[in-house]
């Protein structure tokens, strides 16, 4: 998953520290900077270089803030657009379990970077991978897919070891991501694992958070799809 990215201010930050020490430097030691131009022009020179070095530098930082506030919008938006349906067709259950298994084999192509496990120790390095997919979001569907990927891996790591299972329901309306409906259930209790993914890639919870949410209360055999 790659998407344009914004690069970081900070080179042109160091550019401009670097640009302030070169009339400093050449006016202690003439002989070895620029000994055939003239302080003045030297300095010229390196104050325009780094009025524009510094210029843009911030506006990456803020292309990168409103980067981010964007993903974040459609992150929300994504998880807000959801509607199941109450008494779905049959088939677009089947579907949306269909799609929910498929992806949990996929996990080692989508989350290649965290060596998916589906340990709980797996989850921690979910957490430190959700900037970068939050970086590849452009869009509404860049949105959805991101958000399933993180709510799959999370439900299902859940399953496997606090006890929970997938209950699979449909929001036909979303055409191919209409498993974002799906929740989880344990012992008469129910968990969204995509609203837990949403806070998670939006900065509302840490894995620590959910973890002490879903944490089996009783000896409970973990399940799984």
């Amino acid at each position: 998953m790659t998407s344009t990215r914004i690069h970081s201010p900070v080179p042109y930050f160091i550019l401009t520290a670097l640009l302030g020490l070169v009339p400093v430097l050449n006016n202690k030691y003439p002989a070895t900077f620029f000994p055939a131009v003239s302080p003045w022009w030297v300095e010229v020179a390196s104050v325009f270089g780094g009025v524009c070095a510094v210029v843009m530098g911030f506006s990456r930082g803020w292309a990168i803030l409103n980067y981010r506030a964007h993903s974040k919008n459609l992150v929300l938006e994504a998880v807000g657009n959801r509607h199941p349906v109450e008494k779905p067709e049959e088939n677009d259950v089947v579907n949306a379990g269909r799609i929910v298994s498929r992806l949990v084999r996929n996990t080692d192509k989508d989350l290649t970077e965290i060596m998916p496990d589906f340990t709980l120790d797996s989850l921690k390095r979910l957490q430190n991978y959700v900037s970068e997919l939050m970086a590849e979001i452009d869009n509404e569907e860049d949105a959805r897919i991101r958000l399933g990927v993180v709510g799959i891996y999370l439900g299902e790591t859940l399953c496997r070891n606090h006890g929970w299972q997938w209950f699979f329901k449909a929001d036909p309306s979303l055409n191919q991501f209409s498993y974002l409906a799906s929740i989880l259930r344990k012992q008469g209790k129910e968990m969204d694992p995509f609203a837990m993914a949403a806070d998670l890639m939006m900065g509302k919870q840490k894995i620590e958070d959910i973890l002490k949410q879903t944490k089996p209360t009783s000896d409970t055999k973990p399940q799984s799809l």
